[in-house]
């Protein structure tokens, strides 16, 4: 069984300064605490991981009301010794302009992993869904790309959304495999191919239907409506 990064949450949690420095919001957000409120994490594909490093995000704002819980997971001690390095560099900085609490200091977002996921929480509450930030999540083979168009293309359930779209304009495009889908994104077992089939876009925002097409079997396991806000 590989390592459940949920335990790597329980032991230790980076506190950004500017939070741990609210001693009522250090205590109210323990790991352990917010690590009950997780489902479990899958690596990508065929790796492992071999650790992570779990944030507790400042908002920038006195007082705190909300945080980031951020996670960096890793495949290789290469890339967590990278991530270590270059949040030290960050704390440094954070130290160096941290000389009145009305100075705004930097976040430590960015930091190098081989899957990055953030969650919006409340202090002392539980984090919403955790989401996959990693900027390759659109970065779909063009082989599994089109594996995947093929399976919503013959499933009833794009049929049906089809027989509803009767004056969906032409421009619209097909069916496009837009980004991959965690396990703990989509509540499936395991990562699957979003594509999405754009229904209507006016310039600014477009909606449309979403089939998430599981990474192993060739079925779509769930459809969810989408909606997104250009530029």
């Amino acid at each position: 069984m590989g390592l459940d990064l949920r335990d790597v949450l329980k032991d230790r949690l980076i506190v950004h300064p500017r939070l741990a420095a609210q001693s009522e919001v250090a205590a109210a957000n323990t790991g352990a605490r917010i690590a009950a409120e997780l489902p479990p994490l899958v690596p990508f594909g065929e790796a492992t991981y071999v650790g992570g490093d779990w944030i507790l995000d400042w908002d920038h704002r006195l007082p705190s009301k909300n945080a980031i819980l951020r996670l960096s997971a890793y495949y290789t001690e290469e890339r967590r010794a990278a991530a270590e390095a270059a949040r030290a560099e960050r704390m440094a900085e954070i130290k160096r302009d941290d000389l009145f609490p009305e100075f705004d200091v930097p976040d430590l977002a960015g930091m190098p992993a081989d899957e990055a996921y953030e969650a919006e929480i409340e202090l002392g509450g539980a984090p919403a869904r955790l989401r996959l930030v990693s900027e390759w999540r659109r970065e779909i083979d063009p082989v599994a790309a089109e594996r995947a168009v093929a399976i919503v293309r013959a499933s009833p359930s794009f049929r049906d959304v089809q027989s509803q779209a009767a004056f969906r304009p032409p421009g619209l495009g097909d069916l496009e495999a837009a980004e991959w889908s965690p396990p703990c994104e989509s509540g499936h077992a395991r990562w699957g191919i979003d594509v999405w089939y754009l229904m209507t876009y006016n310039g600014m925002v477009g909606e449309g239907r979403a089939f998430l097409v599981d990474g192993r079997e060739p079925v779509v396991v769930r459809e969810r409506d989408f909606q997104f806000r250009a530029g």
